[in-house]
């Protein structure tokens, strides 16, 4: 299996986990994208940080985004506007703290650069 195959079988395995766990809800101590908890690594700031960049995308768009960055879901016109509100050093925060996960650590520099690379998108439409 080449290194391209098992990025991807990663991120469909991660997606495949992730949408059997959505009902998990999301508070100020969960990664705004996942509703998973957040890793102990990071500072009460550097959370309230994430939860106002969460408060300006909503958890709605943030799923919506989540699964455009780890999936092939394109993100709507409402939610590309609520992505391109909440700013890229929020979008690239939520990226760098989702990479902070067990489970994202080996995928954390495709996850950014997709990131972004939708954030980029979003911000020509």
């Amino acid at each position: 299996m080449d290194k391209h195959s098992h990025v991807v079988s990663t991120f469909t395995l991660v997606f495949i986990f992730l949408l059997s766990h959505t009902t998990t809800l999301v508070s100020a101590e969960e990664d705004p994208w996942t509703g998973l908890p957040l890793p102990p690594e990071l500072t009460l700031e550097w959370r309230n940080h994430l939860q106002a960049c969460q408060d300006v995308l909503t958890k709605e768009c943030g799923l919506e985004v989540y699964h455009s960055v780890l999936g092939s879901h394109v993100i709507g016109k409402h939610c590309c506007q609520k992505f391109v509100e909440m700013g890229e050093v929020c979008n690239d925060d939520m990226a760098v703290a989702l990479g902070l996960f067990d489970k994202y650590k080996i995928v954390r520099s495709v996850i950014r650069v997709k990131s972004l690379r939708k954030f980029e998108k979003c911000k020509g439409q």
